[in-house]
């Protein structure tokens, strides 16, 4: 605080000698002072060239002291401003070992650094350093083609990992697209090789029915045909006894011969019986016969009964066998 009120008494007192003398204060003090220069050679640490643009915006803000020491702006800047800016870029510059470490990661770093060293150690007493611009950082020419050639590099080496990224990845889905064709593919065979064989074993289980169907009713035909055959028989036999005993008949002979019908209905029954059995025993020697007449008779309704592939031959031999006359009668 007393420096600035000693600086500000100067300022007066030397204001105060310009009006006595008849002079008045500069122009240049009135504004901002800008000081363009550009320096080259400015080596790093691994002896690489820079050329660096700075521009310098400072204010003289007590003219009596800077005029005291220097004749104008312009002096300043050439006499002190220039070799003191030079002298801290090199200085600051030489402590960056590498040039790809500028050129690069610690470009910011590097300018950062180079105006906060110009703004502290090239001011002094009178002037004030508003602000540090470094504008333009040049390479080597060689240097900054062979950066550019690996920049292009690098670029075509990025375009080239995408691209191999994009065919891996096509080629993945493509692999993947083949296996689920694939697994349709086998799976569509196999649904059609069980369907050939599901149709098979259906064809062949309806010829079988339609020949045991066959054969359970040429039994039966053959069966029926000598069942008739006997009752014909015995038919005859008994009109040939009557007509025989109707010659002597009387009241026990009318017995007799009422007995005789009664004997002849016993062995009809008996007939039918015996049909009966030997039907049961066709069907239980033809299981499948049997089961189809089983469902047969519980599904009427249905126009083709699929016989039930069963081991159980006294199915329908247990049904007979239930509704079978009393043999007493």
């Amino acid at each position: 605080m007393q420096s600035q009120n000693l600086y500000l008494g100067l300022f007066l007192l030397f204001t105060f000698s310009l009006i006595s003398c008849g002079k008045s204060i500069p122009k240049e003090a009135q504004s901002d002072q800008i000081f363009q220069s550009a320096y080259h050679q400015v080596r790093l640490g691994d002896g690489v060239p820079l050329s660096l643009n700075i521009s310098l915006r400072w204010k003289i803000n007590d003219p009596a002291l800077f005029y005291s020491q220097y004749i104008s702006a312009d002096t300043f800047n050439k006499a002190v401003l220039y070799p003191r800016t030079q002298e801290a870029v090199k200085k600051i510059s030489n402590d960056f070992a590498s040039v790809d470490s500028v050129f690069s990661e610690k470009r910011m770093e590097y300018i950062a650094i180079v105006k906060q060293s110009i703004i502290e150690q090239v001011g002094e007493q009178g002037i004030t350093m508003k602000e540090v611009i470094l504008s333009e950082i040049t390479f080597p020419p060689t240097y900054t083609s062979a950066m550019e050639q690996v920049g292009l590099q690098r670029q075509e080496l990025e375009r080239i990992r995408q691209q191999n990224i994009l065919d891996i990845e096509k080629a993945d889905a493509q692999k993947k697209k083949a296996a689920a064709d694939g697994e349709v593919s086998i799976a569509k065979a196999t649904a059609e090789g069980e369907l050939q064989k599901i149709q098979a074993k259906t064809e062949e289980s309806r010829r079988k029915i339609e020949l045991a169907k066959a054969e359970t009713e040429a039994q039966k035909d053959k069966k029926m045909a000598k069942a008739e055959a006997e009752r014909v028989r015995l038919l005859a036999n008994a009109e040939r006894d009557k007509v025989r005993n109707l010659k002597a008949v009387d009241a026990q002979h009318k017995r007799d011969l009422m007995q005789i019908d009664v004997d002849k209905q016993l062995k009809m029954d008996k007939v039918e019986l015996t049909k009966q059995i030997d039907f049961a025993q066709i069907c239980t020697q033809n299981p499948a016969y049997a089961s189809f007449l089983v469902n047969k008779e519980l599904a009427s309704n249905v126009e083709i009964a699929v016989l039930p592939q069963s081991n159980d031959g006294n199915v329908l031999g247990t049904f007979l066998q239930q509704n079978r006359l009393p043999s007493g009668n």
